[in-house]
């Protein structure tokens, strides 16, 4: 019921009990006045009849408000699905080439990668520093540069199995979350978040897999640089032989 409805019924009741009172007062000076007074019983109890109908569409009225105002709040308000897995690392791999390269000198903001970097360059060394300092310039170069990728390589793949692991025990968040949805609101806040977090775990995996497909183009670019390396040093095979005249 609308309030202007509500407002009329509320005035129909007041103005009943105002000819209601009027009757029983003009009964009363009726009485004082003369001995023979009439009451039209039937009037009045008409009157008392739809004055407890008028009660009873009032109160129906506000129980049928406080309904829609209960309705009206489940379907608003915050429910605090936005804060679920609020503790997650999600950048813990560089969003880009140069940050990438970063993690090969000073880390770049990304300690966790620059440390399992450096431990796998250290595991995977076989060379001594002093045996690397014997080759020559361009072969010591190289054999950095190759160092540095596998290191980088096996490092990504490390922290990325590393965070897949620890996601199980943040999604199990959101499913302990699904029998504390106690409302529509909070049911509908919770299939988004968990549609959110499918779209950040689609956006990780195809970082992951570029990410790594940059780093693989960069081994390629490096064995390319080992063989033209090997043919400036020893020249082309076909022509090696020939004699000079």
């Amino acid at each position: 019921m609308s309030n202007s409805a509500r407002c009329l019924s509320e005035r129909r009741i007041s103005a009943l009990l105002a000819i209601l009172f009027l009757i029983i007062g003009s009964c009363c000076v009726s009485v004082a006045h003369a001995q023979f007074a009439v009451i039209d019983v039937a009037s009045v109890t008409q009157l008392i009849s739809e004055v407890q109908t008028l009660e009873q569409q009032l109160a129906t009225a506000r129980a049928d408000l406080a309904q829609a105002q209960a309705a009206y709040q489940s379907t608003v308000g915050g429910r605090g699905m936005e804060r679920l897995l609020s503790g997650t690392v999600r950048n813990y791999l560089p969003g880009d080439w140069g940050s990438l390269q970063s993690v090969l000198g000073t880390g770049g903001g990304y300690s966790a990668l620059s440390l399992d970097f450096n431990g796998a360059l250290t595991r995977n060394a076989i060379l001594t520093p002093q045996q690397v300092a014997s080759l020559s310039p361009a072969v010591g170069q190289q054999l950095q540069a190759d160092r540095r990728t596998v290191a980088l390589m096996e490092a990504v793949a490390h922290q990325a199995l590393s965070a897949s692991s620890a996601r199980f025990a943040s999604l199990q968040q959101l499913i302990d979350a699904i029998g504390r949805a106690g409302d529509q609101k909070a049911s509908l806040d919770l299939h988004a978040r968990i549609g959110a977090e499918m779209g950040m775990l689609q956006n990780e995996q195809t970082k992951l897999q570029t990410l790594y497909q940059s780093v693989q183009a960069q081994q390629w670019a490096n064995e390319l640089q080992a063989r033209e390396q090997v043919v400036v040093a020893h020249g082309d095979f076909a022509t090696r032989f020939q004699p000079t005249p």
